[in-house]
């Protein structure tokens, strides 16, 4: 399975290539530089393994939820890939990211924080069938859902909330992004039906709906 797989959505930019039994991987946590730096060192990886976009079975993005402007740069890129190489593409969101981190727990808990007070979660179980989608809610809201939850359970969180979440915070997510992408690589699909997961409106429209009196996510 030959495949290219970018991360532009989360706080630690990720670029991993596998092919012909190969793999290269690249992670930064200056997420930000991501439209600059994402292609150099994605063509840095290949040159490395002597492989080329075109030997690839398919092309996957973390989707969301995460930066706005993030995803839109991933899903940019693989959908390029896709359209210039008439390959398919494969979706991955960053709480299954964080999630397939996972060690032996039956349940498993993804937290991330969305700003403003806000947290993204879902909550997998059993070889990580969706228990409950991506969902986003208040820091209160979350402590009251985790008292919902049957134990025992595994909570897996960016280093913002690990403290508050009590969440285990990975190292590298090299291995999980291996694993998440080969598990959602049975959902092939193409290029120009790939959608983002927002589940937040921008910060920029939030802002003038504050400003004009409105509020809402």
């Amino acid at each position: 399975m030959n495949y290219v797989a970018v991360d532009t959505a989360s706080k630690v930019l990720k670029v991993l290539v596998e092919c012909n039994g190969k793999r290269e991987y690249f992670e930064s946590a200056d997420f930000k530089t991501a439209s600059t730096s994402l292609m150099p060192e994605l063509d840095a990886c290949l040159k490395r393994m002597g492989a080329s976009l075109a030997e690839m079975d398919f092309y996957a993005c973390v989707i969301g939820p995460g930066s706005f402007t993030g995803i839109r740069i991933g899903m940019a890129t693989v959908k390029a890939f896709a359209y210039a190489f008439n390959k398919p593409v494969v979706a991955v969101t960053s709480l299954q990211l964080l999630a397939y981190n996972s060690v032996g727990e039956d349940t498993v808990i993804a937290v991330t924080d969305a700003s403003n007070g806000m947290r993204y979660l879902a909550v997998y179980h059993d070889k990580m069938n969706e228990l409950l989608p991506p969902s986003c809610m208040s820091k209160e809201e979350l402590a009251e859902f985790l008292k919902t939850v049957d134990e025992p359970y595994g909570i897996y969180s960016d280093e913002v909330l690990a403290e508050e979440v009590n969440g285990k915070t990975p190292q590298s997510f090299e291995n999980a992004f291996v694993r998440a992408v080969i598990a959602n690589s049975a959902c092939l699909i193409d290029g120009n039906v790939l959608e983002p997961i927002y589940i937040r409106k921008p910060q920029a429209e939030r802002d003038l709906e504050l400003k004009n009196g409105k509020t809402g996510n």
